[in-house]
């Protein structure tokens, strides 16, 4: 008997502690929160510009490591929320301006400027909650970066 009260007493504080982790899952945070979680160093920006009037999609690859920080001091003012899976449509092609931050070994955080949103590994989804983002801000970014 005082087994059965063991594991069920064991089993309510496991799925008490489910229950946090998930609650504070989707729990507003600051974006430096996001980049600390990742443990990654960035080292890579790279810029997608969408297709228009059936030109082609326009790409460009900068590798400045006080580039990459600017960004990244840039985004420290917003706060974000990870959107829930039902949240997400997955067929949607999001055919964007993005700026995608890239580490050595293969992570990455796409910020899709008109959607307000940061993807990370292509997998989760996070929307800037504070926004929307300083466009003039990203235009003059963007064009000081173009190659």
């Amino acid at each position: 008997m005082k087994m059965r009260a063991l594991l069920l007493t064991a089993l309510l504080i496991g799925g008490a502690y489910a229950m946090l982790q998930s609650f504070n899952e989707y729990q507003q945070k600051k974006f430096s929160e996001l980049v600390e979680t990742t443990h990654s160093e960035f080292h890579t920006l790279v810029f997608s510009k969408p297709p228009m009037f059936g030109a082609p999609a326009e790409t460009w690859v900068v590798d400045d490591e006080k580039e990459v920080n600017e960004l990244l001091d840039f985004l420290q003012n917003y706060t974000i929320q990870k959107l829930k899976p039902e949240e997400i449509d997955p067929d949607d092609n999001i055919d964007e301006l993005r700026i995608t931050l890239q580490d050595r070994d293969g992570n990455s955080l796409t910020i899709v400027i008109a959607e307000n949103m940061i993807i990370q590994n292509s997998e989760l989804y996070y929307e800037i909650v504070d926004g929307p983002l300083d466009v003039d801000w990203i235009v003059r970014f963007i064009v000081s970066n173009k190659s």
